[in-house]
């Protein structure tokens, strides 16, 4: 037996043409199940059945109800099917919801199916040859074309077995699903007891086991998969283009409705904006205007959202019947780029146009840009790689993390700095603005060591993370010709070169500190002993150059209005070493007399210096710290 293969199987057509008849001598499955239906005689709901075709392959069918009244639900069941068969009653021929049904399922992009002649026992050969000519007149065009036309009965039993072959021969020509995430819109909620909230729906893509933790959307709801059951038979995985039930812990039944998705956390967008191409359908005699309300189906989901006409100032009559358009939406949506959707007038509903979507979360366009349909064009386009370029440079300084990479994160357009890829002009353009706002902070602090990275990013308005900032820096430094040195953007390693003022000034103090040693007289007396040497930089205190010494390792910073020089410091720490040596404990009289310092200055000391580990505080005296076994 071949591998397990499975596709989804829509049935539509008119009221009343037999749909459900067929299904039943096909399948021995009646999909009428509600009261209602059995009453009537006609589909309300969607019914679902099995069509086994042998050697592992299977159908899920989906009666679609054919009564205008039910094309809600008809476009419900539509979404997700992989062939499909259009029946035409052999006695009525083509009829007003035989056209529309043809027009959905084009439009949503149904990929193989027939075209089946029904109820043949009630006609003859030439009422039968007229009918099925008008039909393929109808087909003419869209996916059905050229497809199987096959005469049957399903009172009489009359060409079942040739429409099984038909089916089976379109079900093999189609290509797998590709590999995407798991998906399964919602059709059906209930609940049972021991099992909790119970939903059926036809999987779209990926595969989902027992115990599986998924999202339902809109909403967020996070939830674990109970049970799942393919056609009514427990399984342990169901998959894609199967009809699946899955028993879900964690969200009630109340929580739930038709149209919500069950799927992999993240792997589409919940967004109430979507960029879309809209065509027309061929029958549809009106217009589409600019901001007309419109009702949306997706999905089986159904939502109202204006339309903005993005190249066009009306779709039909005199004007295009296809366009890119942005659905500004009253309800959130949870499409995937290349979704197929329906568009429906607002009053009176009836179906006019199908839409495929081309960005799933945009921004919000103003109409005929041409930077913004050129965008669209990429899209629409389907070129990977370009599309990856334009993602890359849409994505900006945020960048797009390496899973959304497709693939090319090793093209010549892309810098991939971490878990994330940039865009290398970008990157270059970022380097040299930073790079100028580095060299504009140094011209106007010469003494500083470098501009405060926290600064520049405020400044760049850069929206990543702090780590994602630190990872694109040391990019940037490389392209940019300038340095990160510790918590600063500097110039040079070393910071700014000093002029010869500068310079002598920054001399000045270092010899200033040195003789002062660990006696701080604070900033305006030190400040008057230095009357002879150069200035400060205009406007700019004594700080700077004690900054800049600080900056430079040649002084050390106890607290704000407290400096010593490296050497005195040095010499303090040489004192304690040679005290601790002999005796484990220092009290603060003993730090005194050996410091030479006061209370005043004395505390502030001990304190830098259980800070920075030097020492370690114990009630009232201190021990040596870490630092001085990292340092023998």
């Amino acid at each position: 037996m071949s591998e397990p293969r499975h596709y989804i199987l829509g049935a539509a057509g008119h009221v009343d043409h037999g749909k459900t008849a067929l299904i039943t001598a096909l399948t021995g499955i009646h999909t009428d199940r509600l009261k209602e239906e059995q009453e009537r005689g006609i589909s309300i709901e969607l019914g679902f059945a099995e069509l086994d075709l042998g050697d592992g392959l299977s159908l899920g069918v989906v009666d679609m109800p054919g009564h205008e009244k039910f094309v809600k639900q008809m476009v419900a069941g539509a979404g997700g099917v992989d062939l499909a068969f259009l029946l035409v009653a052999a006695d009525e021929g083509v009829m007003p919801q035989t056209i529309e049904h043809l027009e959905i399922l084009d439009t949503l992009g149904v990929r193989g199916g027939v075209v089946v002649m029904a109820k043949i026992d009630m006609v003859d050969e030439e009422m039968l040859e007229l009918a099925t000519d008008e039909a393929r007149e109808l087909v003419a065009g869209t996916f059905l074309e050229g497809r199987p036309v096959v005469p049957v009965s399903a009172h009489e039993k009359i060409g079942l077995e040739d429409l099984r072959d038909a089916l089976r021969a379109e079900a093999e020509a189609l290509e797998p699903r590709g590999d995407q995430p798991f998906r399964l819109p919602i059709d059906r909620v209930f609940s049972m007891p021991g099992a909790g909230a119970v939903i059926t729906g036809t999987c779209w893509s990926g595969q989902v086991s027992v115990g599986e933790n998924l999202s339902v959307e809109p909403g967020g709801a996070k939830v674990r998969v109970r049970e799942v059951q393919a056609h009514g038979r427990k399984v342990t995985t169901g998959g894609s283009g199967q009809r699946l039930a899955l028993a879900l812990h964690g969200v009630k039944k109340e929580d739930l409705e038709r149209g919500y998705q069950v799927l992999e956390s993240g792997s589409a967008p919940v967004t109430r904006i979507l960029d879309l191409r809209v065509d027309l359908f061929p029958h549809y005699p009106g217009t589409i205007k600019n901001r007309q309300r419109l009702h949306v189906h997706h999905a089986g989901r159904e939502v109202l959202g204006r339309i903005i006409l993005l190249d066009a100032e009306e779709l039909g009559g005199d004007g295009p019947r296809t366009g890119l358009c942005q659905l500004n939406l009253e309800e959130p949506l949870v499409p995937r780029r290349g979704d197929r959707m329906v568009l429906r007038f607002y009053s009176p509903v009836t179906s006019i146009a199908g839409g495929t979507v081309v960005d799933a979360k945009p921004r919000r366009h103003k109409r005929f840009q041409d930077d913004v349909l050129e965008r669209l064009d990429v899209m629409e386009s389907g070129d990977p790689a370009e599309l990856f370029r334009q993602n890359l440079r849409g994505a900006g300084l945020l960048g797009l993390p390496l899973a959304d990479a497709m693939g090319f994160e090793d093209d010549a357009a892309a810098v991939v700095v971490g878990k994330r890829v940039y865009d290398r002009e970008l990157v270059a353009a970022e380097a040299a603005a930073v790079g100028d706002l580095v060299a504009a902070y140094a011209g106007r602090f010469p003494l500083r060591l470098g501009m405060p990275r926290e600064e520049v990013r405020r400044r760049r308005k850069f929206k990543g993370t702090v780590p994602e900032w630190t990872a694109l820096l040391k990019v940037l430094a490389g392209d940019g010709g300038w340095a990160i040195v510790a918590d600063r953007l500097a110039v040079t390693a070393d910071g700014p070169p000093l002029s010869g003022d500068l310079a002598r000034g920054v001399a000045a103090r270092e010899d200033a500190l040195g003789t002062i040693g660990l006696q701080w007289p604070g900033i305006d007396a030190f400040g008057d002993t230095l009357s002879s040497a150069p200035p400060p930089p205009p406007d700019q205190g004594e700080e700077e150059y004690l900054r800049h010494l600080t900056d430079h390792g040649k002084a050390a910073q106890i607290t704000s209005d407290y400096i010593v020089h490296a050497a005195a410091l040095d010499g303090l720490l040489t004192q304690l070493r040679q005290h601790f040596a002999s005796r484990g404990e220092l009290s603060f009289a003993e730090f005194r007399e050996l410091s030479g310092l006061s209370r005043k200055l004395g505390i502030p000391m001990l304190e830098y210096l259980d800070h920075t580990g030097w020492t370690t505080r114990t009630g009232d005296v201190r021990v040596a710290g870490p630092k001085f076994d990292e340092t023998s």
